[in-house]
């Protein structure tokens, strides 16, 4: 199955997670992006966060960062 990695961020400055980073991983779909930022505000909730970008599977084994 062919996974899509997507590295997002907490912008929001009223929030104690500002600066967190993590990755959303999802699997083949027509909207890989949109179903990404489901997955975010599921487990973020309603805070501001961008998408800074999609990874490697390498690059995000690299980073570290927790994978939702």
């Amino acid at each position: 199955m062919n996974y899509t990695t997507w590295w997002f961020e907490v912008t929001d400055e009223d929030s104690d997670l500002c600066g967190e980073q993590f990755f959303v991983e999802v699997g083949p779909s027509e909207h890989p992006l949109s179903k990404a930022w489901e997955i975010a505000v599921e487990n973020f909730g309603d805070i501001e966060m961008k998408c800074v970008r999609r990874v490697s599977a390498f690059e995000a084994e690299m980073m570290g960062l927790d994978t939702y």
